[in-house]
């Protein structure tokens, strides 16, 4: 009963033959793999059988002397009974040794090339999974973590490693090891081996037993290192909070609590490996016990009993191994099952059949009775939403936090798709274009500033690596960053903290807007892209923005209201819809809520109620 309950499932089958389906792309390797596990497992047999004729040569037995045939051959080169026997135990000891030396060799090719197979699934696993998590859509990761996200990428796959490692490894070795052992047995007492091999099954259950414990600890022990990494990614990420609120003792009280549940998941699943030892060890103990008591009552000589003892002991190895494998694809399952989550995750934005690259000067956008919710039982975000943007004009979007402003632009590259109505790009469906040519003619500045831990150069030229100082230069000075920049110790090749954490807020928003600007873009998209200007950088900003937006398409939200006051249109949303639209002036001159917002920003109170 309890073997039944630790096998694996059918989905968990096939999730591991989709592991091992990965070394197919490697069949030489895999070949000589097995090929010189086969010469490891093989040897076996030989040494074992070398070894009995070496000790009945040399100590006597049942069989004082081999064969005459070999005797005789032997004898052809020297004469006398005692020149006759020292070559022959010359001859059996360097074949011995010969023998050992073969096995020894096979063991290393084996590994070596099974190593290299499994290190190179995984590299190519890794990378996979890594290019899966860039180019799933933006909503993927409303619902994720990001310390959960990188535990999948790096310990899951080191858990896949060993699975793939350890079961190939030893299915191309401990088998033949298996068979050369149970054949000297068969071979020295037939009866007695019958016995044995009889009685060996019984040590498969306290494997399934511990293979079923491992299989469930080693899964929500793997969930705990993401709960892991999460915590501390989120801790010092958010440093400065956590200091601000004197919080350290409580992200440490965190991080120890699911540490410690860590832990005690490990330390469960290293009781049932150690569990399985001591269980096999007790059972060769009975077994030899057992064999001796055979060896009295038959009187099996000292070299055949020596030897039926020995390959008892090899036959120990391969099945302590082979039962480790059945571990080993226990826990690696566990890991396999998080990764190909990230894997079978279908990408909902992505190419349509038929997509061709946008080219040529933009028209005008239109947003076409858009709707649009997170997930098939969300609430609907944004609901029947109709903008119509010529080229060159300058859409703002107001509203208050939640009211779906962003969503909206995060349409227009495609971050998500519409659920209801139709984002048009020069008349055409934005899905009929394929995504690397649409986002290559959008430049994007969001509040959130992201910046790589690189040269200022490579940060302002990360979407354009081909271009030149003088266009990087070109794109700071456009917004207004090349001054501080030139300030810095090595300029434009100093290198920035992780997240530009060593800047100003206002400084590291400059250098976003110069790399949105240097992909020279038709359409630009300002998510706050002046929030976290101080006054005298929000002006110098602004006329860069200013004049990079002439000719330009321009998708911009703004809690500022002074920065949008030469909108073309403003666009008021209110829950999802807008409810308002027009220029600065007529919105004003409308007892709505522009009109609210306009006097609390800048007459700190709002007009009497009409």
């Amino acid at each position: 009963m309890s073997t039944h309950k630790a096998r694996l499932t059918p989905r968990q089958k096939q999730i591991y033959l989709r592991l091992l389906a990965r070394t197919r792309r490697y069949p030489v390797r895999l070949a000589l793999a097995i090929l010189f596990g086969m010469l490891f497992g093989g040897s076996v047999f030989g040494i074992l059988g070398t070894a009995r004729s070496s000790m009945v040569q040399i100590f006597g037995g049942a069989e004082t002397r081999l064969n005459e045939a070999a005797s005789q051959w032997v004898g052809q080169w020297y004469a006398g009974d005692l020149a006759h026997d020292g070559i022959l135990t010359v001859f059996l000891l360097a074949g011995l040794l010969l023998l050992v030396i073969l096995r020894g060799l096979g063991f290393f090719l084996s590994k070596y090339l099974i190593e290299w197979i499994a290190q190179n699934v995984i590299m190519r696993l890794r990378n996979e999974v890594f290019g899966k998590i860039l180019h799933l859509p933006l909503l993927y990761f409303t619902s994720s973590r990001t310390g959960e996200l990188m535990s999948r990428t790096l310990n899951d796959t080191y858990m896949i490693e060993r699975g793939i490692t350890e079961v190939i490894c030893d299915f191309v070795q401990q088998p033949f090891v298996l068979l050369a052992a149970a054949a000297t047995l068969l071979l020295t007492d037939w009866r007695l081996a019958l016995i044995g091999l009889a009685v060996f099954p019984v040590c498969i259950v306290p494997i399934a037993i511990a293979g079923k414990r491992v299989r469930r600890h080693a899964k929500v022990g793997q969930e705990r290192i993401a709960d892991l990494s999460s915590i501390q990614q989120e801790a010092i990420q958010g440093a400065a909070i956590v200091k601000a609120y004197g919080n350290e003792d409580h992200e440490q009280d965190r991080f120890e609590k699911h540490n410690l549940d860590f832990f005690r998941r490990q330390i469960k699943i290293v009781a049932s490996k150690a569990a399985i030892n001591p269980l096999m060890e007790t059972f060769s103990a009975v077994a030899a016990i057992a064999i001796f008591l055979y060896a009295r009552k038959t009187g099996l000589d000292l070299p055949s009993l020596t030897v039926f003892l020995i390959s008892m002991v090899v036959m120990y190895d391969p099945v302590k191994k082979l039962s480790r494998v059945h571990l080993a694809i226990q826990q690696s399952t566990a890991a396999a099952e998080r990764i190909y989550q990230i894997l079978d995750t279908e990408d909902t934005v992505a190419n349509h059949p038929g997509a061709v690259p946008l080219t040529g000067p933009i028209t005008d956008i239109r947003y076409e009775d858009v709707g649009f919710s997170y997930g098939p039982d969300g609430p609907p975000v944004v609901e029947h939403i109709n903008i119509n943007a010529r080229s060159g004009e300058l859409v703002a979007l107001v509203g208050s936090s939640g009211s779906g402003k962003t969503t909206l632009v995060n349409m227009l590259p495609r971050f998500f798709d519409p659920v209801n109505g139709h984002v048009r790009l020069n008349g055409h469906d934005l899905r009929d274009f394929t995504l690397i040519s649409l986002r290559r003619h959008i430049g994007l500045v969001t509040q959130d500033t992201i910046l790589f831990n690189d040269t200022v150069f490579h940060n302002i030229a990360y979407g354009e690596p081909a271009a030149t100082r003088e266009q990087v230069e070109a794109a700071a000075q456009k917004a207004h960053a090349h001054d501080f920049i030139m300030a810095m110790p090595q300029g434009y090749d100093t290198v920035i903290a992780e997240r530009g954490l060593l800047l100003s807020g206002g400084q590291r928003q400059r250098l976003a807007i110069a790399r949105a600007l240097m992909r020279n873009p038709p359409i630009l998209i300002l998510d706050e892209a002046t929030s976290a200007l101080d006054t005298e950088s929000e002006r110098a900003v602004q006329l860069a923005l200013n004049a990079a937006m002439e000719g330009r398409t321009v998708f911009a939200i703004a809690h500022r209201l002074s920065t949008i006051q030469r909108a073309d249109q403003i666009l008021v949303l209110d829950r999802g819809h807008i409810v308002e639209r027009g220029r600065h002036q007529e919105l004003l001159d409308q007892s709505g809520i522009y009109q609210r917002l306009y006097h609390m920003q800048f007459e700190n109170q709002a007009p009497p109620s009409t």
